[in-house]
């Protein structure tokens, strides 16, 4: 009877969430940006999707069983080696779905690191959290609304927060969820501010009143609020955002229509103005790296943007969380070409990266976002280039690039996952360019 329950739950009255049966990742190898450029031309023709980019070598791309012989056939003759990774994605999917079902419900405010969660509750917790912490938090969303009328909630976290003096603090910029299908990154960032508010990590008390006293942190948990919810209700591995971006190669027919079918969504983290739509992306609507029409043409990645640029002057450092890889990003993303700073961020990177691997062991690399091969508009990039800021850094969260979870990092491992990125922020916080300045040093505590 469970059995069936469990079942039933996992279809809606209109339809079942994507299954997936039979589809597999193949684990192709990617040496240079010609062969990065065959995967993107297999996921034009729509004989693969892009599961993830990765910065070591190779790539993670999703087939289907009606594609995986063509695919396959592709990469031998392009000299490309593969292998499967994971041998059924619809079986992983249900496993991990099974467990979220039959876990216990979370009251209205709660939250819990034993499970992944949907937007509501995260809100909720934020909430709950500015409450209880009235002296040292509030709520307040983003001006605007995403395609969906979804709001992205954030919290700011700081001293005596509702004082005038709070507001001109230095300011720190945590954001996760950009992609959908990475749930572990709202589940860190929430982690995050936990332990900023002492509800986590509270042997650190004392460093994390010294943080709150000297900066104030403005923290979204989910800027793709619109693709996570489609993630959790219809397609697990949904990536981009939800609104409609055109015709599969932009092909429309006598009527106005598309002559193929519609696309939905951009890439959300090709979407910023750092050199965008140059690299590392596709013209196609359709595809997993579609950069939009134009810089900012989505509502999400507006909101940030305006909501930061007259906050540039006081910004010091902004983070954005991914997954996966395990890896510390650096700028710059679209050129290999070291940027002016790269010295500094060697060094950032460094102290992350240690910092991270003494908590559990996990072992993350610090390197720079193009390391590989170049990719347009991403966040980070804008907040260094467009904001002039030299801190920006991204994180690729666990799993390493040589596990087999992907994006379904298994529940047991959200709670680890907060902790070493608990350890590698105050790491970073400390190493930034703002706190090596003079007079700008936090005294008389010990971070590592």
């Amino acid at each position: 009877m469970l059995r069936l329950a469990i079942l039933v739950a996992l279809c809606s009255a209109a339809s079942c969430y994507e299954s997936y049966d039979e589809y597999k990742i193949l684990r192709v190898n990617v040496g240079s940006a010609a062969d990065h450029q065959n995967i993107l031309s297999l996921e034009s023709e729509d004989l693969l999707k892009i599961f993830m980019e990765s910065r070591s070598g190779h790539a993670d791309v999703l087939v289907s069983p009606e594609n995986l012989a063509e695919c396959q056939e592709y990469f031998q003759s392009h000299g490309q080696g593969f292998s499967v990774l994971v041998g059924d994605v619809g079986a992983e999917i249900r496993k991990e779905r099974r467990g979220m079902l039959q876990a216990a419900p979370v009251a209205k405010g709660e939250f819990t690191y034993d499970n992944y969660h949907r937007l509501k509750i995260i809100y909720e917790h934020l909430d709950a959290l500015a409450e209880k912490h009235s002296f040292n938090a509030e709520t307040f969303d983003l001006p605007g609304e995403t395609y969906k009328k979804n709001k992205i909630q954030a919290i700011r976290i700081t001293s005596n927060v509702t004082s005038a003096e709070s507001k001109n603090k230095p300011l720190i910029w945590l954001d996760g969820g950009i992609h959908a299908r990475e749930w572990v990154s709202p589940s860190t960032v929430m982690y995050i501010i936990d332990s900023l508010l002492g509800e986590q990590e509270k042997d650190k008390a004392e460093q994390m009143a010294a943080l709150i006293n000297k900066f104030q942190f403005i923290i979204a948990p989910s800027i793709n609020p619109d693709g996570y919810e489609y993630s959790h209700t219809k397609d697990r591995l949904w990536r981009k955002t939800r609104k409609p971006s055109g015709c599969k190669w932009n092909k429309k027919n006598w009527f106005g229509g598309c002559f193929y079918w519609r696309c939905y969504g951009v890439d959300p983290n090709r979407n910023w103005g750092a050199d965008w739509g140059n690299a590392g992306v596709s013209t196609d609507p359709c595809s997993e790296v579609y950069p939009g029409k134009r810089a900012f043409d989505q509502k999400n990645t507006k909101m940030v943007k305006e909501y930061l640029e007259p906050l540039k002057d006081k910004l010091k450092l902004y983070v954005t969380y991914h997954s996966y890889s395990q890896l510390f990003l650096t700028p710059l993303g679209y050129t290999t070409e070291k940027p002016d700073n790269w010295e500094h961020h060697l060094k950032v990177g460094e102290a992350v990266v240690k910092a991270i691997a003494r908590r559990n062991g996990a072992k993350y690399i610090n390197q720079q976002s193009a390391s590989l091969y170049p990719a347009s508009g991403d966040s980070a990039d804008w907040a260094h280039d467009v904001l002039g800021l030299t801190d920006s850094y991204t994180f690729e969260l666990r799993p390493d690039e040589y596990s087999s979870y992907g994006f379904e990092l298994p529940a047991e491992q959200i709670l680890p996952t907060g902790q070493e990125n608990v350890d590698g922020l105050l790491a970073l916080i400390d190493n930034i360019e703002y706190n090596n300045m003079k007079d700008n040093a936090l005294e008389d505590v010990e971070f590592f």
